[in-house]
């Protein structure tokens, strides 16, 4: 952001005089709200607990009545008990009903005041708080407030209860509850939060509003008197105080606190006010400081700009008598010094911009520069051509996503523009009328010398469609060549397992162990040729997959039965391990498939003596199967590479197409699952696979988890 030497004057001056004169008003403003927030607070809480000590008092001078009287009943007669009751209904017209209980809560008689409007018939209160306390032999009170009562319980003789009601209506007349201020109220509410009494020309509305504030609710719950700042339900500041009363419930007065701060905020306006005229001040003062020094130094800003626009012609005119004149007189000198070095520079310039262009042009791979903004500087015949960007087309200083118009290139080089992953390359296809054409698109950060951030990106479009071609050339002759071998080998096969059965006639020891060897060797490169095959189905997504309940432990065991002899030359032993019953909806085939994979696997690189183990394991909402072998393991470089087409560990003599794991991670994928190796150095391989429990195919014939 600028700052001009007009707005540099006014705050500097409102640092000066103005800033210390609003801070001092603004901290003896808060001082003061701080102050008569103080008082206000006292004098809520003074009246909070001036009601309550009223309201304790009434009930305290009720209490011992009744206490007395209780006890002094443990010693009459009935005749004695009933006329001692009556007397006091008639002497304490505020205790409306006095009753006798049973042990099960059910009133035996009641006495009624003589002016009394209560029911005379008998009731239960078992479930009453005051009751179950008083059973428990401890007095119980509580404050009715939809009834404006408070109801005493004390504990009487043969497990009895004497109960006892005080009316409030006649003392809280007579409390005299005020405003305080012009919108202070004071309330008292019961133990539930409801409002029981409140000043007589506050509507209920209002009553009912400060029971929900905040403060109302703590203070009912409250041991002790307490105040504080709160918001009420329209969210609007105010000061509250509280005192807690005996029967349960509490008595809250609050105030809002803008008209406790009245008078704090008129001051706080007429502080305001002061500072906004010095600040004008402050302005204008400024201002014509400032204009004196402004004009000269705009004038040389104008030159400037037309020198940065390459005009290097313009003068800076400053007809002042000060300092800024010399500076404008040393501006016009470099000026001329800069036309004549630009002058000199220009042909050189343009004598290397040729050379470069003509070496881009003349290279066969697509070269284009963009700076780190990505707007284009220059792109070869190559680039245009794959870009579909026309040969006299300008691009110098566009953005380079609006020159693509292909959404599928476009996406391809931002793509790779964006990325900050070394050897990242994307392909990109352009299809043509009769051909098809693939490019491999790269980027690489351009850095000038001397510095260690780049300055722009290189895009880099490399032709690989003769790669392309011969891959597919390779991938054809391989298919073409295996389903050529497929069948003879079959036959092979077929005709040794008849000389072994002897069929044809019987063959002696030497002969059954040639045949024997005949039949591995011809079982291997039959696995070979159905590992090139399936890998060709499902590059072409023609594998599909069976789904029905199958036994893995069967499976395992009987790939572990059919690959045995071939361990045996390497005396190799084999395990398994885990549970006997470990069903999963699943292919049958595939699975052996990826089994007899990963055990022909081990096998190869397990050594002499060595143990193969196959283990199964239910991990809850999938299935778990591995095949740990004891030989050298994997190179950690190679951990993730295993996995691909033709893929072999350099320097491992064990023969193989390398498609074995390909298949077998084809295999998990269409389960939904996936497979890979943990390989400590020099500790064997474990490869590993999950597959998902609840395998179906939808409607469209996806595999997918039941209920996901």
């Amino acid at each position: 952001m600028r700052f001009r030497l007009l707005h540099k004057f006014i705050a500097v001056m409102a640092l000066v005089s103005v800033l210390p004169m609003a801070l001092l008003g603004l901290r003896l403003i808060s001082l003061g709200q701080v102050g008569v927030s103080t008082v206000i607070m006292e004098l809520n809480l003074t009246t909070a607990d001036k009601i309550s000590s009223n309201f304790n008092s009434y009930v305290d001078s009720a209490d011992a009545a009744l206490r007395s009287a209780v006890k002094a009943m443990a010693g009459l007669d009935w005749d004695a008990k009933r006329v001692m009751l009556t007397s006091m209904l008639e002497t304490r017209p505020e205790i409306t009903q006095i009753s006798a209980l049973g042990p099960d809560g059910r009133e035996v008689v009641k006495f009624l005041a003589p002016d009394s409007k209560v029911n005379p018939a008998l009731a239960q209160y078992s479930r009453d708080k005051g009751f179950l306390s008083a059973r428990a032999g401890e007095p119980g009170e509580y404050l009715d407030g939809a009834r404006k009562t408070v109801v005493f319980y004390y504990p009487f003789a043969n497990g009895m209860a004497i109960r006892a009601e005080l009316d409030l209506r006649t003392f809280l007349d007579g409390l005299d509850l005020r405003r305080i201020g012009s919108e202070g109220i004071p309330v008292i509410l019961d133990s539930s939060g409801k409002p029981v009494a409140w000043p007589a020309d506050v509507p209920a509305s209002k009553a009912e509003e400060a029971a929900a504030w905040g403060i109302s609710s703590e203070a009912v719950q409250a041991l002790s008197d307490g105040s504080r700042e709160f918001k009420d339900a329209s969210g609007r500041d105010m000061l509250g105080a509280y005192s807690p009363i005996r029967v349960g419930g509490a008595v809250v007065v609050g105030q809002p606190l803008e008209g406790a701060f009245k008078y704090a905020m008129f001051m706080k306006r007429q502080a305001v006010y002061v500072v906004i005229f010095f600040l004008l001040l402050a302005a204008a003062a400024g201002w014509f400081m400032s204009r004196s020094l402004s004009r000269p130094i705009i004038e040389l800003t104008r030159a400037a700009e037309f020198v940065a626009g390459g005009d290097f012609t313009h003068k800076a005119a400053v007809k002042t008598s000060d300092e800024l004149r010399d500076l404008a007189d040393t501006f016009n000198k470099m000026t001329a010094q800069l036309k004549a070095y630009s002058d000199m520079q220009v042909d050189r310039i343009i004598r290397e911009q040729k050379n470069t262009e003509a070496i881009l042009f003349s290279t066969e791979d697509g070269i284009m520069m963009a700076d780190m903004a990505g707007k284009v500087q220059v792109a070869n015949r190559k680039a245009r051509s794959v870009l579909g960007i026309g040969q006299e087309d300008p691009v110098e200083g566009k953005l380079l996503e609006s020159l693509i118009a292909s959404e599928a290139v476009k996406e391809a080089v931002l793509d790779v523009f964006g990325s900050q992953k070394e050897n990242y390359y994307r392909e990109i296809q352009l299809k043509q009328e009769s051909t098809e054409r693939f490019f491999k698109c790269f980027s690489a950060p351009i850095v000038a010398p001397g510095h260690d951030e780049p300055i722009g990106r290189l895009i880099g479009f490399y032709d690989i469609t003769l790669d392309k071609q011969l891959a597919q050339m390779k991938d054809e002759f391989l298919h073409s060549i295996t389903h050529d071998l497929r069948n003879p080998m079959g036959a092979i096969k077929g005709f040794v397992e008849f000389m072994l059965k002897e069929i044809p006639g019987p063959v002696n020891e030497a002969q059954k162990k040639m045949l024997v060897s005949i039949d591995r060797a011809a079982f291997r490169l039959l696995g070979m040729i159905n590992n090139i095959l399936d890998s060709a189905k499902m590059e072409a997504g023609k594998m599909e997959i069976s789904l029905a309940p199958v036994n893995l432990r069967e499976v395992a065991a009987r790939v572990n039965s059919l690959l045995e002899s071939l361990g045996q030359r390497k005396h190799i032993r084999f395990d398994l391990e885990g549970a006997a019953e470990l069903t999963v909806n699943a292919d049958a085939g595939l699975l052996e498939r990826m089994f007899t994979n990963l055990v022909g696997n081990a096998i190869k690189f397990t050594p002499e003596n060595g143990t193969i183990t196959i283990g199964l394991a239910d991990d809850g909402d999938h299935i778990t199967a591995w095949v740990r072998d004891t030989g050298d393991g994997i190179p950690p470089e190679y951990l993730d590479k295993v996995f691909e087409k033709f893929e072999q560990v350099k320097g491992q003599k064990a023969g193989g197409t390398g498609l074995g794991l390909t298949i077998c991670k084809y295999v998990a994928t269409a389960h939904l699952g996936r497979v890979w190796v943990e390989s400590p150095p020099g500790q064997g391989a474990k490869f590993i696979f999950t597959i998902p429990k609840g395998l179906q195919k939808d409607e469209t014939g996806k595999v997918v988890v039941r209920g996901a």
